[in-house]
């Protein structure tokens, strides 16, 4: 998998699809997967530290829960202190509509599909199918350290095509908002 803060080009990418799509709901979304890793490294560390979150079945309703409360909660408060965004309108883009909740649905799905070919434990289909049955496909071809360094190498270099397209005076709120 990438490093967890290089998932966000694929929700920027989405949120460019159709202007529907909320952007923030997006971005958080493709991170909240990876909320489960650091605490399966601390509770249980000699279980694997994808789970229930990177399971279809977890991305589409707790996942999504936690995308929609951490959204609507901590995204505005936070991007508009690290970056200098206008609070409201970070606030505004962040109210709960079924933009928002589909949004952050997406994310949580992309971040999966993100990671799919980079592990050699997948619990993408969880409790139907075992984890350990689905290999991701780069994983044989080119080792997982490898298929994870190629994946973080892409969405590096996607986060810095971003930055540089978006290079202006409006640049967070491009960013963040996704204003064009």
């Amino acid at each position: 998998m990438p490093v967890t803060p290089l998932h966000y080009p694929i929700g920027f990418a989405l949120s460019k699809t159709s202007k529907r799509l909320s952007l923030p709901g997006l971005v958080v979304g493709s991170f909240i997967p990876d909320l489960e890793v650091p605490i399966m490294w601390i509770t249980f560390p000699s279980l694997p530290d994808h789970l229930v979150l990177h399971s279809l079945v977890g991305a589409l309703t707790i996942g999504t829960l936690a995308a929609i409360i951490l959204t609507r909660f901590l995204y505005a408060p936070v991007v508009s202190m690290l970056f200098g965004v206008d609070r409201e309108r970070l606030d505004e883009a962040c109210r709960v509509t079924p933009a928002l909740v589909l949004s952050c649905m997406l994310g949580a799905v992309f971040h999966i599909a993100l990671d799919i070919p980079m592990h050699p434990y997948n619990p993408v289909l969880w409790p139907w199918i075992n984890p350990f049955e689905i290999v991701g496909f780069l994983v044989p071809l080119i080792g997982f350290g490898g298929a994870n360094l190629l994946l973080s190498v892409a969405m590096g270099i996607g986060g810095v095509a971003i930055l540089l397209r978006y290079l202006d005076e409006r640049l967070w709120e491009r960013v963040w908002l996704g204003d064009n």
